[in-house]
């Protein structure tokens, strides 16, 4: 059973994180200040720890940097627990090694799910990213798609089969690693001041993800969760930095990624703005086709020869309403009254949560 150290200075707190994290189930050591938590971490030598960064005498910054300097603890990995969104502190905490953030207040999901996916990665490894040249080159090659290298990625870094619904990380958090997408299908979110949930993109396989934020040198933006059972390969940021460093063309991919991500957003605003949530249901249905179901892997995961189905018809498209309506910007009940319209048109197929674009030709110029 992994052990967990819980250092929080406020009682209900600390009880509350104790309480869940037994149940899940981990063992529990709690300190209430930082001194404790160092004496604890000394003697209990936990898997992971969870630090507080306001707490009188030995703040959460004193006991990271104190640990950090034992070689017997230096490895284990730190989340911090903070109420403070500002990126100075954000950035303090991760000049000095923390390993991620949890802000204040957080569900039991989001706890649960930032201690599982730290302790899959397991102790921090500082490395040479140089001692591994040859990782690196394969690294380099699948960035810039040369020799086929991008779906053979997995086999040079850790790879992980996650559950759908799971979050590869969340808005708020600081970027550790990048990860991509062998096998499987995702979303990236957005939630407003009113909680409504925006899908602001889509990923699938063969995607970098998180790199924005890696960028950018700040905190994640956006939650990145999957739509459906998915092998997931995670690159250290340390590999990612040494080829932008030291490599201008791979500076330059990320660079065009990232301006090509910009450039879609804006047009997703100007279309929100203007277009009638019609034309955005279209858009939407042909985005999705174009992410996820078109490319021949799809194909042949599906079970699909390029030559089963028409030129002018998509593959079985599956995806909640909630989802439709998250991409498109507009309520449930809008849009299963849209695709409703469209079926009526003989546009689409609908057989439960399934859809089949019956004529894309026309959608596409109903979308424009």
């Amino acid at each position: 059973m992994k052990t967990i150290l819980v250092i929080e200075d406020t009682p209900t707190m600390r009880a509350n994180i104790a309480e869940i994290l037994q149940l899940a189930p981990y063992q529990v050591v709690q300190a209430a200040n930082g001194k404790e938590g160092i004496e604890q971490a000394r003697q209990t030598r936990p898997d992971l720890i969870l630090c507080d960064i306001r707490m009188p005498d030995l703040d959460g910054y004193g006991v990271l940097h104190i640990l950090r300097k034992d070689p017997d603890l230096a490895t284990v990995p730190f989340i911090f627990l903070t109420a403070l969104a500002e990126a100075a502190d954000f950035r303090v905490g991760m000049n000095l090694g923390a390993d991620d953030y949890l802000t204040k207040p957080f569900d039991d999901i989001s706890l649960l799910g930032a201690v599982e996916l730290r302790l899959k990665k397991g102790p921090v490894i500082s490395a040479d990213p140089t001692a591994n040249p040859d990782r690196l080159t394969k690294l380099r090659q699948a960035i810039l798609e040369e020799n086929n290298a991008r779906y053979s990625l997995c086999d040079q870094y850790p790879t992980t089969q996650y559950n759908r619904k799971h979050r590869l990380y969340i808005a708020g958090s600081w970027p550790t690693v990048v990860y991509f997408i062998s096998q499987g299908k995702g979303k990236l979110v957005k939630v407003d001041a009113a909680g409504n949930q925006f899908i602001t993109g889509l990923i699938g396989s063969g995607d970098f993800v998180g790199y924005q934020a890696l960028l950018t040198q700040g905190p994640y933006t956006d939650t990145a969760e999957l739509l459906e059972d998915s092998l997931v390969c995670t690159i250290p940021s340390i590999d990612i930095k040494s080829l932008i460093d030291h490599q201008p063309v791979v500076a330059n991919q990320f660079s065009q990624m990232l301006a090509s991500e910009v450039a879609n957003l804006q047009d997703k605003l100007l279309k929100g703005a203007y277009q009638s949530v019609r034309k955005r249901m279209a858009e939407a249905l042909l985005l999705v086709e174009r992410t996820f179901y078109s490319q021949p892997d799809a194909r042949f995961s599906e079970g699909y020869a390029t030559g089963d189905r028409p030129h002018n018809q998509s593959l079985p498209m599956s995806l909640s309403r909630e989802n439709w309506a998250d991409l498109v910007g507009a309520s449930t009940e809008t849009v299963i009254r849209i695709l409703g319209d469209l079926r009526t048109e003989g546009l689409i197929e609908i057989n439960g949560s399934q859809i089949t674009l019956l004529d894309m030709d026309k959608l596409v110029t109903l979308k424009r």
